[in-house]
């Protein structure tokens, strides 16, 4: 009925080291005993022991994810956003003197896992409540199918703030890199802009990438003086109802583009806010025909080839026939006229007949010389080549010597007339400040190059270009008023009206080109549309605030017309007679003049 006593488990023995016959003496024999408790304490020990490393491992992966989530650096934030890959290496792009055109900026892009969202209509709700931009029911939607949402790409510190305190599930704050343009619309063109994924799609930052590690991309461009351009052209396009203007300024010596104006424009910033139309570079991209300008390029091959000369004479009476077509003057002299009195009044018969005397071929050699057969070789992707008549006859070689029959774009206008004035050299445009002076490629002689900016001034003192001049700059230039082409010929009421220059004339250093696009005739101006009344005075308006800033400055009469006399530039002149009028006798005063 009772059990008996059960006998206690005795410990068991376990050497643990023993010595031989063959050790040291020194070593005793070791005997640990170990009962059923002791097992019992060591295998808790170990039990606790491994507990605790996966307690510590959990804790730790949990320490990461916590600290991944609060600093947006999640893989589905990376996925969101899908930049190039080298998007902070691209370069800033300043102007000529520094002035910074674009930029990276780092910002707080705000993005919702849409899966871990536990009220879409909550969640959607709160967010537009801080953020006024966003569209709650839009948002709804996108929660509901469980997507993940880039709600906004740039939080002000406010917004993230109160983003933060809403204390939605699914929220990520994630750093970003976005491009900035601190000068908004000013030489938008030129600068260009970027697109999510796709990086620089025009201007000069859809090269940017061949210039990272290089330190900022200089461009070529003054800001101010792209200001008061831009200011000038814009207020003159108003005025006369223009639907475009461009303009641009390009250093004759260098090639170097100043300044560059396509109207109307776009802020790079948010370039979707406008129509499409608007990016549309018309200073570099879009072909015109540009009218009379190209007189100039007809009278400086009939100098050069030494058929003609400033006096050389050209009937200009009543109209010319060529083959089956008659060519007439918008308002003609009705006279014979000498080479230079064909530019001054703009004679598309005088011109026509130059043409004739120089013929089809050497027509076309000037022509290539002076870039106006292939696009422009310009770091500006939006560039086009001129379109040329599909036949180059009689009548072909006199309407091209006036501008019509040849499409180019203003910047093809603007370089060849550059080599007119600058002493016959052409140079290349180029948008980016370049490490050396460039040398350019000799098209006309020096005299070629006097005796046309003479003929040139003549246009501003006495011819279709009064409201041009600049006191104290002597400018030089051509007024262009071309009809725009229409099916079977030219729409008379549809024009463009243009104005090339240079200042200063006597010895250029920058030339100027600005153009609108079918301005409107006004009661102010006769009800004239033309040249001479819209695109003259907004050159000269330029000219005169922009000069300074440029580096020029006004000179005495004198010195103006002894420089136009001589050919050469004021700083070639040693003798103080030489800048007096009283001692230019009366054939060189009327060059002069």
């Amino acid at each position: 009925m009772f059990r008996g006593r059960q006998k206690r488990a005795k410990p068991k023995a376990y050497i643990i080291a023993d010595s031989s016959e063959d050790e040291p003496e020194s070593v005793s024999l070791k005997v640990q005993a170990k009962g059923a408790r002791g097992k019992t304490v060591e295998r808790a020990k170990s039990r606790i022991m491994m507990c605790a490393v996966v307690f510590l491992f959990v804790f730790s992966a949990l320490g990461v994810r916590l600290a991944i989530v609060s600093f947006g650096q999640d893989a589905p934030s990376r996925v969101a956003y899908a930049g190039p890959a080298d998007r902070q290496e691209r370069p800033e792009i300043v102007d000529r003197n520094g002035t910074l055109l674009a930029a990276d900026l780092p910002v707080i892009a705000l993005e919702v896992a849409g899966n871990e969202v536990w009220d879409a209509a909550e969640s959607a709700r709160k967010l537009s409540s801080v953020l006024t931009d966003v569209d709650a029911q839009e948002l709804e939607l996108k929660f509901e199918e469980g997507r993940y949402v880039e709600v906004k790409a740039d939080l002000a510190p406010a917004e993230r703030r109160a983003v933060f305190d809403l204390g939605l599930p699914g929220v990520r704050f994630a750093a970003r890199t976005k491009r900035f343009y601190p000068q908004g619309d000013l030489a938008a063109h030129v600068v260009g802009h970027d697109e999510p994924g796709k990086g620089g799609v025009m201007g000069l930052e859809k090269v940017a990438n061949r210039f990272r590690d290089e330190g900022p991309m200089r461009a070529s461009v003054d800001i101010r003086v792209q200001q008061i351009l831009e200011e000038e052209v814009l207020a003159t396009m108003e005025k006369f109802g223009a639907k475009a203007a461009w303009g641009a300024v390009m250093d004759v010596q260098t090639g170097e583009v100043i300044a560059l104006a396509s109207l109307p424009d776009f802020d790079p910033n948010v370039p979707g806010a406008v129509p499409a139309d608007f990016r549309r570079n018309r200073a570099v991209y879009d072909r015109y025909e540009l009218g009379s300008a190209f007189k100039a390029f007809t009278a400086a091959a009939v100098i050069e080839l030494g058929l003609g000369d400033e006096r050389t004479e050209y009937d200009a009476r009543g109209s010319f026939k060529v083959a089956d077509r008659r060519i007439t003057d918008f308002h003609g002299e009705n006279r014979i006229l000498s080479l230079s009195e064909v530019v001054q009044h703009s004679s598309n018969i005088g011109s026509a007949r130059m043409a004739l005397d120089l013929g089809a071929t050497e027509q076309q050699k000037v022509l290539q010389s002076l870039g106006l057969f292939d696009a422009l070789p310009i770091e500006l992707s939006e560039n086009r080549s001129p379109e040329l008549p599909s036949q180059w006859g009689p009548v072909e070689t006199a309407t091209i010597s006036y501008g019509h029959g040849i499409s180019v774009t203003p910047l093809h206008l603007l370089a060849a007339f550059s080599a007119v004035v600058n002493g016959g050299v052409y140079h290349t445009p180029t948008f980016l400040v370049p490490a050396r002076s460039p040398e350019g490629r000799r098209v006309f002689g020096e005299d070629t190059s006097a005796a046309m900016r003479r003929i040139l001034r003549r246009v501003i003192t006495d011819g279709t270009a009064r409201f041009s001049e600049a006191p104290g700059y002597y400018p030089i230039g051509k007024t262009s008023t071309a009809d725009k082409p229409a099916r079977g010929g030219y729409n008379r009421n549809s024009r463009i009206a243009s104005f090339i220059g240079a200042v200063p004339g006597y010895a250029p250093r920058y030339a100027i080109l600005i153009s609108f696009d079918e301005p409107k005739p006004l009661k102010e101006t006769y009800g004239y549309a033309t040249a001479g009344w819209n695109a003259a005075p907004t050159f000269a308006r330029f000219v005169e605030r922009a000069s300074p800033l440029l580096g020029l400055t006004p000179v005495s009469e004198d010195i103006a017309l002894a420089s136009f006399v001589s050919g050469r530039p004021p700083e070639f002149r040693r003798h103080a007679s030489l800048g007096r009028e009283d001692n230019l006798d009366g054939e060189d005063r009327e060059i002069a003049r």
